[in-house]
């Protein structure tokens, strides 16, 4: 059962979607201007989350020393709550993007909807690339290595539609003490689509000041 806070994310990305791939009347338009307006007065009451505990939520919900939790084999998780990406508290996040955990890889289920549209019926490259590095990002607290992004690079072969199931999987590669490289595949249609190579320097979150 969704919470409130997914449940608004879910209707703000769908209007997105609407407000991209639908045509309207000025009157309808000005209308849910209107509705949004008053929504975001609504929001705007909301105690503001300062930069020290939204670090602390997303290393608490990312960073294995830190309590985040391991997925088990098989189990469904995001990267974090409000990941752009993954995160079903956020409205930036696709129409669907669901992460598994299959052994030590990451194996997910991309729906981008219209709202990411580049070239018609095509998904924006960069949006492709976005995810790429939040499901790398998630793959970390599988495999134990945590850092952050140094070089993400992108090979595009095919067209990664908005309105069809992609496959993804990613997986660690290799890790020398001090950089950890990961790659990544989109899949549709049984053809590899994009692939991502990327390096992260090792981060030990640990020793952050408490």
């Amino acid at each position: 059962m969704p919470t409130p806070k997914e449940s608004l994310a879910r209707s703000l990305h769908e209007a997105a979607d609407h407000l991209v791939g639908r045509g309207h009347s000025d009157e309808a338009l000005l209308e849910a201007c209107d509705a949004v307006t008053g929504a975001n007065e609504i929001l705007r009451n909301g105690e503001e989350l300062s930069k020290e505990h939204r670090l602390l939520v997303f290393l608490s919900e990312m960073v294995g020393v830190l309590g985040a939790r391991i997925p088990e084999d098989g189990e469904i998780f995001d990267a974090f709550a409000v990941s752009p990406f993954s995160g079903r508290e956020n409205p930036l996040r696709p129409t669907h993007l669901e992460y598994r955990r299959v052994g030590d890889e990451i194996h997910g289920e991309m729906v981008a909807g219209i709202a990411y549209e580049g070239a018609t019926d095509r998904s924006h490259g960069g949006l492709t690339a976005a995810v790429f590095d939040d499901l790398m990002g998630a793959l970390q607290r599988i495999v134990g290595h945590q850092g952050f992004t140094r070089t993400l690079e992108v090979a595009y072969f095919g067209r990664v539609p908005t309105d069809d199931t992609v496959n993804l999987v990613a997986r660690l590669e290799s890790f020398d003490g001090q950089t950890f490289t990961m790659a990544a595949e989109a899949i549709y249609e049984g053809e590899t689509v994009a692939t991502a190579t990327a390096v992260f320097t090792e981060v030990d979150f640990s020793e952050l000041p408490s």
